[in-house]
């Protein structure tokens, strides 16, 4: 049986190099434009015109859009396939992943037009599957693009009570909790001490989670590194350098790693500017400038993400970096009354339809596929 990769953009050039090109015939895509061209010496074609090859074929779904491709595949009876990077964050072969090289501009009319529809399409009573525990409101970085660098937070200084943590734990564990979970949000978590207990005791009360991590490295030695694999499902490590150097953290992880072909499938370093212009942050971020160029579309983070700062406040989502937006509060009530509350219910039926009606929101700029 064949192999082929529905998606003819950036992730399908990632699962290109995880599958590897002699297990891959041709890639399939909706886009005609791309049909007739070629990704690595291999074919495009356009969908419709391969649908009777696709029925002998194991497809691997490789887009942003995998849920949309997933019920197109289902419409015509197309059963065999699996969606590629759906669990982790990132998925490629390789330890270091370089995201400047080939650099593409994102279709932005296309990514509107497919948060817009999925919004429209999730269920009311949808729970998230995304859940961020920020216990301790600080970072030792100072990324020109983030609000919360050390040189321009202007957050009180909170480190999350051990009792408010395991409230939240215990009560992921009751729900039988299976989706994303990230002891970290808009912080560095290795300043926090407890980082490595946190993590045994989420893995042992959420088995069935997908837990991953993001440090930035600089406070990453290789005990830490070690004690926290054994917990993690995927590790990140935003490797800031100008020039794109490893700084002498990650090349210690790196070479570990190297050596260790189990930890290296669930480790990437990816090299990061730390001088650069991102998104918007909500308006918050200190070097771009605020305006309102998506505030008609939609956002998914709000019917997915449960936000948790270390005073038990729950965030808007992440790019409420200073948690302007409070929907809630952990300490005093339950994730699910807070999930299913008046401030969440009411932020997602004025998101529904747009940005404009939300303050938070009308000056961000994320367009992000969840």
């Amino acid at each position: 049986m064949i192999n082929v990769i529905f998606g003819a953009g950036e992730t399908g050039k990632r699962a290109l190099s995880k599958y590897g090109k002699k297990n891959v015939v041709f890639f399939v895509d909706n886009d005609t434009a791309k049909s007739g061209s070629f990704i690595f010496g291999i074919p495009v074609r356009y969908f419709k015109d391969c649908i009777e090859d696709l029925r002998t074929a194991h497809i691997i779904i490789a887009c942003k859009a995998w849920k949309t491709i997933e019920k197109q595949l289902l419409s015509f009876n197309l059963r065999n396939y699996e969606i590629y990077g759906n669990s982790g964050y990132i998925d490629i072969p390789e330890l270091v992943l370089n995201p400047y090289v080939e650099e593409r501009p994102v279709n932005k009319k296309w990514l509107r037009e497919e948060i817009n529809r999925q919004v429209k399409e999730i269920e009311p009573d949808a729970m998230f599957d995304h859940v961020e525990i920020e216990t301790i409101n600080r970072c030792n970085g100072v990324c020109s693009f983030c609000p919360v660098n050390r040189n321009n937070d202007v957050r009180v200084y909170r480190r999350m009570d051990d009792s408010v943590f395991e409230k939240i734990i215990d009560e992921l564990a009751e729900m039988n909790y299976r989706g994303r979970i990230a002891l970290f949000s808009n912080n560095e978590p290795l300043l926090d001490d407890r980082i490595v207990k946190f993590h045994e005791m989420t893995r042992k009360k959420l088995p069935n989670a997908r837990m991953h991590l993001c440090t930035n490295g600089t406070l990453l030695s290789l005990d830490i590194f070690t004690a926290l694999m054994e917990n993690l499902d995927e590790l990140i490590i935003d490797n800031y350098n100008q020039e794109l150097l490893l700084i002498p953290n990650a090349k210690i992880i790196f070479d570990y790693c190297e050596n260790h072909a189990d930890l290296k499938s669930k480790v990437t370093i990816v090299l990061r500017k730390p001088n650069e212009i991102l998104t918007s942050r909500g308006g918050d971020s200190p070097n771009k400038v605020r305006e309102k160029s998506e505030a008609d579309v939609s956002c998914l983070l709000p019917y997915k993400q449960l936000i948790i700062r270390p005073d038990g406040k729950v965030s808007l989502c992440c790019n409420d970096a200073l948690g302007k937006c409070t929907l809630g509060d952990v300490s005093l009530n339950s994730l699910s009354e807070i999930w299913n509350g008046r401030e969440f219910r009411n932020i997602r039926k004025k998101m529904r339809e747009g940005r404009i009606n939300i303050p938070r929101c009308r000056y961000c700029d994320t367009l992000f596929l969840c």
